[in-house]
């Protein structure tokens, strides 16, 4: 069976049965003075399931191996965990340009298995800390991967804000749009009513059958009908349903504070973030 201790690791034996042939989940594992830090690669978003692992050796002497290759020293810990903060800087980036809910949706699906990542990441640092007391260099690297996680969190939480507050919008456009609409079907509706009557009249009037208004005196006949059509259309316009007013007050707020609102609310969001994760970048 295959081990993914590499074969030259002079460990203790005890990792290597602990171990099969996958790392398995972020951890340490202390024996004899030899400390095993198993830790995973930042997650592909469109392969969450695939878990990549390095592993990274401290030898009772304080020395720390990769598996991965490259000099002996912590200087491939301290850059397995830099991956994670440029991953976070290239998601705020994203997160600064982001306007359309797809954009929000991709980052909120993007962060969700870095954040998780970053979070056990951290765990396992903090455990390897505890170990290795008297290694300062972990320190450093150990708060590196929690500012990580930290900008990871807010990042996520974030790109949440920012998607809900997208959907909000839509469905306030909507609810606009739709008022609109009622309102001008009400209008079309209060113009049928009142020329409901004079249309229905002229078509009775206009078949070729005697009716007995022929001999009536002309025009005194047409503008009495027509008179008395439109007074009857107007009744019938004051009897139809008004829109409830309360719908009307309702509205959506249009306009100047329409745009301040989402301009407020996104810089908002957006400066929590850099406030929080933009240490990272300095760093």
């Amino acid at each position: 069976m295959t081990s993914p201790i590499p074969h030259n690791w002079q460990v203790p034996e005890v990792f290597r049965e602990r171990m099969g042939t996958l790392a398995g989940r972020q951890r340490c594992m202390l024996h004899a003075g030899h400390l095993l830090v198993i830790l995973h690669e930042l997650p592909d978003p469109e392969t969450p399931d695939k878990r990549p692992a390095q592993l990274y050796w401290r030898a009772p002497d304080g020395k720390w191996q990769a598996s991965a290759g490259g000099a002996p020293g912590i200087a491939p810990l301290r850059a397995h965990v830099d991956s994670f903060v440029e991953a976070a800087n290239r998601l705020e980036t994203r997160g600064d340009e982001a306007d359309s809910a797809d954009d929000w949706f991709s980052l909120v699906h993007d962060a969700g298995p870095m954040l998780r990542t970053a979070r056990n990441l951290h765990r396992t640092l903090q455990e390897a800390r505890d170990a290795a007391k008297d290694d300062r260099a972990l320190i450093t690297v150990r708060d590196l991967a929690g500012d990580a996680e930290r900008a990871f969190d807010l990042i996520h939480a974030h790109a949440k804000e920012g998607l809900d507050y997208t959907i909000a919008r839509r469905a306030e456009e909507q609810s606009r749009d739709a008022q609109h609409m009622l309102e001008a079907a009400h209008r079309l509706n209060m113009i049928a009513a009142v020329f409901l009557p004079v249309t229905a009249v002229a078509t009775l009037l206009g078949m070729n059958l005697h009716h007995g208004l022929e001999d009536w005196p002309a025009p005194v006949t047409f503008w009495l009908t027509v008179g008395l059509c439109f007074i009857f259309g107007l009744w019938i316009k004051a009897s139809m349903p008004r829109l409830d007013a309360r719908a009307v007050d309702d509205k959506p707020v249009t306009g100047g504070g329409k745009g301040k609102g989402k301009s407020a609310g996104k810089s908002a969001g957006k400066s929590g973030a850099a406030a929080k994760s933009g240490g990272i970048k300095g760093r």
